[in-house]
């Protein structure tokens, strides 16, 4: 992991279903998705909507609005939070990027 400034480890991330920035370490490749946490809800297992492994930390596959478990060789290592968004109001100025 290269910089590795503001990376925490995932059992400190929150759960709270809040997205986040995750990232794992894959043949030496660090790959980053943004992802929040799944908790299965017993009330949709019972009617057949979701599966009782499906907690967990997902993310959207790209180009998509499909979700994926991260999981096996995906399984996140470490979190940090999301960026602040850039300055609306400044949009198209020298500074827009700061």
């Amino acid at each position: 992991m290269t910089g590795g400034i503001g990376w925490r480890p995932i059992d400190t991330a929150p759960k709270d279903g809040s997205d986040i920035i995750v990232g794992c370490d894959v043949a030496s490749v660090w790959v980053i998705h943004v992802a929040f946490w799944r908790e299965v809800d017993e009330n949709l297992i019972a009617i057949g909507w979701e599966a009782p492994g499906d907690t967990g930390w997902w993310s959207y596959t790209r180009n998509s609005v499909t979700q994926e478990k991260l999981e096996g060789w995906a399984t996140p290592t470490h979190w940090m939070p999301l960026p602040t968004p850039p300055n609306r109001d400044l949009k198209g100025t020298k500074d827009a990027d700061q």
